[in-house]
């Protein structure tokens, strides 16, 4: 009994650790964004918008998702870590080598798709962003690597710096007449600097005894990596598929507009995504079903409360908000989070149960609950962009992401057979968060 309440007790705290510095990051990219937007204008800014989806999309369809499923393979036991980590590693030089050829050969087809209407040239910027990418891969397995091990505090720093040499660079360039380029070169600068950092925090003593090659345990990461891989790609055109047709159908300051409201949105993730962070790896851990049934549930009951409770006051200052961070020109980005509030309520609490089925070897069922929910917005979003612009954009996102997530709720009570009560909100939920906010606010005071 007492074994389970400090393993409840460390997981909380590893969560709020993970929170905390969510948090803070997502405040940094706040005002790194005010000052963008203040700066460039919703012109320049839709432009930023479209030429990251390249980079975003390499990783949708270009990443195998083996760094995420290194997590599963190294907390289960079936391999040493650094064996999964040269594995890993060697799979992203290799897919990345392939995606940079491949987009330089389709380079003028994706420009002329994206700005067929634009009198400027943004070839150079595509150039920088593009061979950026297996850097940005080899930073996403040694950042998946540290979570395995549950090294929260590397993890943390590594994602901090990323953040602030953004902020920095962006800040120092913008003063300077940079422009766009302040943004490609924050980038660039972000992602070595971090990648550099990331290296120093592996044991290298450690990594010098792995095996540089292991057949059987790549074989195992890429058959686990189908299924994250699989989810990546429906989860991504869910979500990036809403801005690919928008950039058919709206100008490039409406993208802004619609990308500035769902970023906004994306407060109300970050503490189901801190708590999901480790969750998956201590699921992966968890020898008995029903101990990772009941953590699962118990993670949707606290994720469900303290969304609803932030979402109703975010809609609330929706407006006054993003007026006075981003000015009068972005005030139909406040309609767009408004909108999208719901939708993320929804689907985040119910997608903090996903990691039940990654952590319990059970992610082929992931894909198969995704399928029909993101088809549904695909094309809900063709039709209602297609007449409404931006409000239908952002009804779209939100109406997706609440389907994804209550599939995957249902899921889960179905497989495991559990009761939709268990589901609800209970008192001890109320006193579980009471009790976290009041551990917090003791340990800040004795501090």
């Amino acid at each position: 009994m007492q074994k389970e309440k400090n393993e409840s007790k460390s997981l909380s705290s590893l969560a709020i650790s993970i929170f905390q510095r969510d948090i803070f990051i997502y405040f940094l990219a706040l005002l790194t964004g005010i000052i963008v937007a203040r700066t460039l204008g919703p012109e320049m800014l839709g432009v930023w918008v479209l030429l990251s989806l390249v980079s975003t999309y390499a990783e949708t369809f270009g990443r195998l998702k083996t760094d995420i499923a290194s997590v599963y393979i190294i907390g289960s036991g079936k391999a040493k870590p650094y064996e999964v980590f040269f594995s890993t590693n060697f799979f992203a030089l290799t897919t990345s080598f392939f995606i940079v050829l491949l987009l330089f050969w389709q380079l003028d087809s994706l420009h002329d798709l994206f700005f067929s209407d634009s009198k400027i040239t943004y070839h150079l910027e595509f150039t920088f962003l593009i061979l950026l990418i297996p850097f940005e891969f080899i930073l996403l397995n040694n950042l998946y690597f540290l979570l395995a091990l549950e090294n929260i505090i590397p993890y943390n720093k590594i994602k901090v710096l990323r953040q602030a040499v953004h902020f920095g660079v962006v800040v120092l360039l913008l003063t300077l007449g940079f422009e766009l380029w302040a943004l490609v070169i924050a980038r660039l600068l972000e992602v070595f600097i971090a990648l550099i950092y990331s290296f120093f925090s592996l044991d290298r003593k450690e990594l010098l005894q792995g095996k540089f090659w292991n057949t059987k345990v790549n074989k195992d990461i890429l058959s686990y990596a189908v299924n994250f891989y699989s989810i990546g790609v429906i989860a991504h055109i869910q979500e990036l598929s809403i801005k690919t047709i928008s950039a058919f159908f709206l100008s490039t300051s409406q993208v802004a507009f619609y990308s500035q409201g769902e970023g906004a949105g994306k407060l109300l993730s970050k503490m189901p995504e801190a708590l999901t962070t480790i969750l998956y790896p201590r699921i992966s851990r968890i020898e008995k079903a029903s101990e990772a049934i009941d953590l699962s549930c118990r993670a949707f009951r606290v994720t469900l409360l303290i969304l609803i409770f932030i979402g109703i006051v975010l809609s609330f200052i929706a407006k006054p908000l993003v007026v006075f961070l981003y000015g009068t020109e972005f005030e139909l980005s406040a309609l767009v989070l408004v909108i999208v509030i719901p939708g993320i309520v929804i689907g985040s609490s119910g997608l903090t149960l996903k990691t039940f089925f990654e952590g319990s070897g059970q992610v082929s069922i992931i894909p198969k609950v995704q399928a029909i929910p993101v088809m549904l917005q695909v094309g809900v979003a063709y039709f209602l962009i297609s007449l409404y612009g931006l409000i239908g954009a952002a009804i779209s996102f939100s109406v997706g992401f609440s389907l994804y997530g209550l599939a995957v709720l249902i899921t889960f009570l179905k497989v495991n057979k559990v009761s939709f009560y268990k589901m609800i909100p209970r008192i001890e939920d109320f006193k579980l968060l009471y009790n976290l906010l009041m551990e917090r606010v003791i340990s800040k005071n004795n501090a």
